[in-house]
């Protein structure tokens, strides 16, 4: 008999791409955020989920330079620190920020970090006038995804709900590229250098300078080009609200995007990107830069502003009013009555400038109509149910003959039955 002998399989033998795609299986394979939360669990942190299994690193030299050097750039690990009395576990609770790491010893151990971001304040505050006055927690040390930054800076954003001091006060120190200064030079250690090219650098900024506008007290240092890294701060420190025309394509851009998550099905996150936009609205409205805004825009920009507020609120209020007619949620009655309201007073003469009225098409106005009077059923008091038969016969005046106004008035008129 013959006998076959079978050669070792080698690793290295394998082209450079299959390799490097099997380190990105093996290290780079974090889920995304889930769909649900348990409740349980809602004031917690939220943990990146992963299924990585380091021990490949401890193979030899080479495979540990190659897979490391995937791990650090496909994943791109965040440092974030910040001084006791910033509310940033509360902030990344309430948007469900995905986190890799909360122990701060595992934090400082590991080195391979793109960025590194430190929020504090601008100067010394005394405990008692911190923004999170009812917390003891200490300063926090926790380790985040580059994918998860856009979420990270909106939580950041939120603070201002918080503490309408609190952009004011915040100061953000950015350092690019650490991992090249704390990586030790050992025959061990990726080559990183080429790493950070302009190109990077941008794309590792985006997220802040797409969404923290206004934030004056912000540094940036490390590995980044000087023009890019001043070019970033003056950007950050401009107003959040100074061209009319850019606004209204960001506001309308998350309509749509809105609207695109709602025909998919993602009911939360389309509510979340309107909540947040009109929300955004708001704060501008209220702001000392209205006056200013409105008068460069003119009227048409006031005009094509109020409908995009006035719609994203119209959606708001079909969504939690679906809520209420699948299941008794008090949240969802609050959000509900909050969208209506702001829909309705957002018509008002004078609201949006002096003299101004904004004016829905029929067709929104009868929805509008047909939505409150549903809410007012579904809340359950009678005392509203004569309010509630005068907008249906208002949307249907504006929109005769449609069905789902006609079917709700008769849903009407059998509850006052009941009275």
């Amino acid at each position: 008999m013959s006998s076959t002998s079978t050669m070792p399989f080698r690793f290295h033998d394998l082209p450079s791409e299959i390799r490097n795609k099997i380190y990105r299986i093996i290290f780079c394979e974090f889920e995304p955020p889930p769909d649900d939360v348990d409740p349980a669990t809602m004031l917690e942190l939220e943990r990146a989920r992963h299924s990585i299994n380091t021990a490949l690193l401890r193979t030899n030299t080479n495979i540990h330079r190659e897979a490391y050097d995937i791990l650090i750039k496909t994943n791109r690990f965040v440092k974030i620190t910040s001084v006791r009395g910033l509310p940033l576990q509360k902030l990344l609770v309430v948007l469900r920020v995905p986190v890799v790491a909360v122990s701060r010893r595992a934090v400082e151990r590991f080195k391979g970090y793109v960025l590194g971001v430190h929020l504090g304040f601008k100067k010394s505050v005394p405990m008692s006038q911190v923004i999170d006055k009812d917390s003891n927690n200490d300063a926090r040390t926790l380790m985040i995804l580059c994918r998860d930054l856009d979420m990270f800076c909106q939580a950041l954003r939120d603070g201002d709900s918080y503490d309408l001091g609190y952009r004011e006060r915040l100061q953000i120190s950015i350092t690019m590229g650490p991992v090249v200064d704390e990586m030790p030079c050992t025959r061990y250690a990726p080559l990183l250098d080429e790493f950070f090219s302009e190109k990077t650098q941008e794309a590792l900024l985006a997220p802040f300078r797409n969404k923290l506008r206004g934030y004056k007290a912000v540094t940036v240092d490390g590995h980044i080009d000087d023009k890019l890294a001043n070019a970033f701060c003056n950007d950050l420190a401009r107003e959040q609200w100074s061209d009319p025309g850019s606004l209204l394509k960001d506001f309308s851009l998350a309509k749509e995007e809105g609207t695109r998550l709602f025909r998919e099905r993602r009911n939360d996150e389309a509510g979340i990107r309107w909540e947040d936009a009109t929300v955004d609205i708001d704060k501008m409205h209220a702001s000392s830069e209205w006056a200013s805004l409105a008068r460069e825009g003119g009227e048409p920009f006031v005009s094509q502003l109020a409908e995009l507020y006035f719609l994203m609120k119209l959606n708001l209020a079909h969504l939690e009013i679906t809520e209420m007619q699948d299941l008794y949620d008090p949240f969802a009655r609050k959000m509900a009555d909050e969208a209506l309201k702001g829909a309705i007073k957002s018509c008002k003469k004078g609201y949006w400038t002096r003299g101004y009225k904004y004016t829905p098409s029929n067709k929104h106005l009868a929805k509008l109509r047909y939505r409150h009077a549903l809410f007012l059923r579904l809340q359950g008091d009678l005392d509203t149910a004569n309010a509630a038969l005068t907008y249906l016969d208002e949307a249907l005046r504006l929109q005769p003959g449609d069905a789902a106004i006609l079917r709700e008035r008769q849903n009407i008129l059998a509850w006052m039955q009941d009275i």
